[in-house]
């Protein structure tokens, strides 16, 4: 990632944000703001990184206990007793990684490894149970000095040594690329240093053609996510973890696998499934010791990103202020529309647009004080969008009469208006979207590669109105006012979520072309087809808005605006087949997790 500040600095990596010595994110530093962006998976895919072979071995060894948990985090030293010395446990432990060491990888002469430990004594203990059976091996960790370092990576390049075992010293800062295997004897709060810990093997070396990752995973404490690691291997997109981990993880970057035998999936899948039923007690234990242990103010944006939670399950189950409500940091909300505005929350979490994060943080702030012809004001031209965007229905299902109904509506709801704003920071924190303007023939305040449900866009390309939220149910938007086609476009389509009549062959043929079928009651001939063939000579515009799946963790996907198209060319009747030509380029992420052959 490169990081843009007005700085002279410029900081780049290629698997996690970089962290502070204190452990601590230095994102913030530069405005949580992106010049550029490289992501573990994107340059796996791209061949920049060698690809892994990843293998899951249980572990003998439970680390489930509270005994094992202090201040949010595992106990070294209570790991260590447990990981050495001469007890039968710590002993089953080591069979059970040169077990799984000697059947992935049998010749163990072509082996140059790192094993990472939990303390120094851990890393002593394993290298002296490997040297007694015969696997050259020694340690490396902070105290040892320069010389002794040079010469032991210098064996480990030769070949001479087959593992280094460490406690994170080489974490980071490593340069060889001869790596090819890589044993993970710890659990790992820090996803940036698993990270790094991973990459110290992804380097591209002569005649290597992987790198082997062995994983002890056992059971684990409740507060420990084992979900994190795995979801980083993934690409951007948000692919259910639980269904990957039974499905062997079928979204991995091409010639990268991850295997688990069979009782370290059952760990992993209880883990997980223990995580997302235990989010009642777990998050307000965790809001109670937020400031305490991560030095930082309790924000929503800092509380989902310390502890890696999907906002969209967390503001599932409750509201951000119902949330701290049960940590009792504060006081139970009292909106009238609680529930109602709730959703409006897991709405706000899509917002990416620069330009709707201000008018919605603008419009917000003002509500809060009661100003409602102020918010309206900030609204301006999109105020039928913002209704939208927070209530989710037309205004006349709600009981309101006007858009200042609405509003007033909701500045009766202060809680939701906090949560609102938090929510906004933290998803103009995440922003990508850069704000480009689209040349359009009619104003409208849609931002090119932003985010839009289906009610949002029929909003915003005046299809909807406060009455009705318009036409439902259908791939092709119409607005005859403004002479413009919304092609509505879901690249990935399964069986159970369309119809056979519906499975439409949609996807990019590149970044700037894309194939397209109309509704299959749509003829050439007819009013439709005609304005589409020939929207240039009849003057209408198309707008494509794409989405990659239908729904994401049960809820529909929102679409990304990729701006107007002109028609290529077309042929064959119900569905026509069109190939539209973008007018700007589809984002890089969204082409290659869509494109065939992906």
């Amino acid at each position: 990632m490169i990081f843009e500040k007005f700085a002279p600095s410029i900081l780049l990596g290629l698997t996690a944000t970089p962290e502070r010595m204190d452990g601590r994110s230095v994102a913030a530093d530069f405005g949580n703001r992106f010049a550029a962006e490289i992501r573990l998976p994107e340059a796996l895919e791209e061949k920049l990184l060698c690809p892994f072979h990843y293998f899951a071995v249980a572990d003998p060894i439970s680390t489930a206990d509270d005994r094992f948990w202090s201040n949010g985090r595992y106990d070294v030293q209570a790991l260590a007793n447990i990981y050495t010395g001469a007890h039968v446990l710590a002993k089953q432990r080591v069979e059970s990684v040169i077990s799984a060491l000697t059947r992935y990888e049998p010749n163990l002469s072509r082996v140059r490894g790192i094993g990472f430990c939990v303390t120094v004594s851990h890393a002593e203990f394993m290298a002296n149970e490997f040297n007694e059976r015969g696997i050259p091996s020694a340690v490396l960790v902070g105290e040892t000095d320069d010389r002794t370092r040079s010469h032991l990576l210098g064996e480990l390049r030769a070949g001479r040594i087959t593992f280094l075992f460490t406690r994170d010293v080489l974490s980071e800062g490593l340069d060889v690329p001869e790596v090819n295997t890589v044993l993970f004897l710890r659990p790992t709060e820090s996803l940036t240093v698993f990270l790094q810990q991973l990459g110290r093997g992804l380097r591209h070396a002569p005649e290597k053609d992987c790198l082997t990752v062995l994983d002890l995973v056992g059971q684990v404490h409740r507060c420990y996510r084992l979900d994190l690691k795995f979801k980083a291997l993934l690409p951007k997109t948000r692919f259910n973890i639980e269904r990957e981990v039974q499905m062997s993880f079928p979204h991995l970057p091409s010639g990268c696998s991850i295997q688990m035998d069979r009782v370290a999936r059952e760990h992993v899948l209880a883990n997980i499934r223990e995580n997302l039923r235990n989010l009642a007690q777990q998050v307000p234990e965790r809001l109670q010791t937020f400031e305490q242990e991560s030095g930082q103010k309790l924000t929503f944006a800092n509380f989902v990103r310390f502890h890696n939670y999907d906002p969209t399950a967390l503001l599932a189950k409750d509201s951000w202020t119902g949330w701290r409500a049960r940590a009792r940091l504060a006081a139970e909300p009292a909106d009238p529309d609680q529930r109602r505005l709730q959703l409006g929350l897991l709405r706000a979490v899509q917002v990416n647009g620069p330009r709707e994060l201000t008018t919605l943080r603008t419009v917000a702030s003002r509500l809060r004080e009661a100003n409602v012809d102020g918010a309206m004001e900030a609204a301006g031209p999109s105020n039928l969008s913002v209704h939208y965007r927070l209530w989710g229905k037309p205004g006349t299902d709600l009981g309101f009469t006007t858009l200042q109904d609405s509003f007033k509506g909701l500045s009766r709801n202060l809680a939701f208006l906090s949560d609102l704003v938090e929510v906004l920071d933290w998803a103009d924190s995440e922003s990508r979207v850069g704000g480009a303007p689209v040349n359009l023939p009619f104003p409208t305040h849609i931002e090119l590669h932003a985010q839009y449900s289906n009610n949002d866009l029929k909003a915003a390309l005046g299809i909807a109105t406060f009455q009705t939220a318009g036409q439902t149910g259908v791939g092709l938007l119409h607005s005859p006012e403004r002479k413009t086609y919304a092609v509505l476009v879901t690249f990935q389509k399964t069986e159970r979520e369309f119809s056979p009549s519906t499975m439409y062959a949609d996807y990019p043929i590149s970044r700037e072309l894309l194939h397209w079928e109309s509704p299959s009651n749509t003829a050439q001939a007819s009013e439709p087809g005609q304005n589409l063939i020939h929207h240039q000579q009849r003057n209408y515009t198309i707008l494509i808005f794409a989405r990659s799946v239908k729904r994401v963790d049960g809820r529909p996907a929102p679409f990304t605006f990729l701006g107007p198209a002109s028609v290529v060319s077309f042929q064959q009747e119900r569905p026509i087949q069109m190939v539209w030509r973008l007018n700007h380029l589809m984002p890089a992420a969204m082409f290659e997790e869509n494109r065939l052959g992906g």
